[in-house]
């Protein structure tokens, strides 16, 4: 049974005002462009689309929040979830989220490295290895390693995940492939499609068997601020389901780059 913890609330303040604070902006081997990185920036490389990590590293630090109706799922779920990514020195970043914040809320820490360049590979990519909990006052968690592929083909920007993760056990596990599309037609704005596709691989432990969300995403960004929606019809598959149920879902997110 995953417990609340009373103080969560300002336990979620304290971790996303660490993301902004100037004072938490340690050591870069990049200067001055990377400290002046606009929201426009952060949205080519998909930081701002929820359920996408991006491939590269640029600029200091991230924030998003994003709102996520799901209409297939159980009682039309809504949640809230956040995300922040803050370079630590030359292509490390430290990642810090919370997932569920009305819910569950779990936490998680982790760590990402972009070791491919698309100037000298052909191909940007990064690396994230991270630890989610079960809740603020349970140790209990999931490691999820995750790799992130970014391309330009022409005037249009490809982003793909592939993602696994597991209880420290191997009692529970699950897969996970997403990819996003877009193209800057007015400068600021973009505008492309998004996917996403879990599976629980077998896991008997995991409720949902497996999970789906596809659609169309558009990102306004103006300054350090941006703004995505994305509407699209999602599908999640149950134990007790036995097949998978289908629904309209919806996500507005809100990021800030610092």
């Amino acid at each position: 049974m995953v417990r609340r913890m009373p103080n969560r609330r300002g336990s979620i303040a304290a971790l996303m005002i660490a993301i902004a604070s100037p004072v938490a902006h340690a050591e870069s081997t990049d200067v001055g462009d990377e400290q002046r990185i606009a929201a426009r920036d952060l949205a080519a490389d998909d930081a701002f689309t929820p359920g996408i990590a991006r491939a590269t590293g640029r600029g200091q630090a991230f924030a998003v929040a994003a709102m996520t109706w799901n209409g297939a799922a159980t009682d039309n779920e809504t949640t809230l979830d956040m995300i922040g990514e803050l370079r630590v020195f030359g292509p490390v970043r430290l990642v810090l989220q919370v997932s569920k914040v009305f819910d569950t809320a779990r936490p998680g820490i982790g760590a990402a490295v972009q070791w491919l360049d698309e100037q000298k590979h052909g191909v940007a990519s990064s690396a994230y290895l991270s630890f989610k909990t079960e809740g603020f006052s349970e140790p209990e968690g999931e490691i999820e390693a995750v790799l992130s592929f970014g391309k330009y083909l022409g005037p249009l920007r490809g982003t793909l995940n592939v993602a696994y993760g597991q209880d420290p056990e191997g009692n529970e596990r699950d897969g996970e492939a997403a990819a996003a599309l877009h193209l800057e037609p007015i400068r600021g704005l973009f505008a492309g499609v998004v996917g996403r596709y879990r599976d629980a691989l077998g896991s008997r432990k995991e409720e949902v068997i497996r999970d789906v969300l596809a659609g169309a995403s558009a990102t306004l960004t103006l300054g350090k601020i941006g703004v995505t929606v994305t509407s699209g019809i999602a599908g999640v598959e149950t134990k007790t389901s036995g097949s998978m149920k289908t629904g309209a879902a919806g996500v507005l997110s809100l990021g800030a780059a610092f």
